[in-house]
């Protein structure tokens, strides 16, 4: 089924996941919702955004960090576009691009 509804079990299974550490398993959820999502929405919608964001916290939490960083740009990108700078989910955005540069000990960039 290619239903939005379904995109959204998909992230809160995902998100789910990831609370239990199963984060190749969470990743796969959340590429599911983002597969429909971007079929039914589009590229610039703020649900996209969501799902590039779990993605990327996914691939932080496996020590990927430069696939990381690269999904938290794109969600930022979009949050930016469609809520402006002062929206606190575009600071959660800039947030979790941090979090990823400090652990990779980039703390000047952070």
């Amino acid at each position: 089924n290619r239903h939005e509804h379904v995109a959204d079990s998909y992230n809160n299974i995902g998100n789910a996941l990831d609370g239990q550490d199963k984060y190749e398993e969470a990743m796969k959820m959340h590429e599911k919702a983002l597969e429909i999502r971007l079929d039914k929405l589009g590229n610039r919608h703020e649900d996209v955004a969501q799902s590039y964001n779990n993605i990327g916290n996914a691939l932080d939490d496996q020590g990927k960090y430069e696939e990381a960083i690269k999904m938290h740009e794109k969600a930022l990108e979009i949050r930016l576009d469609k809520l402006g700078n002062r929206h606190p989910v575009v600071a959660q955005s800039y947030h979790d691009i941090g979090r990823v540069l400090h652990r990779q000990g980039k703390y000047e960039e952070a």
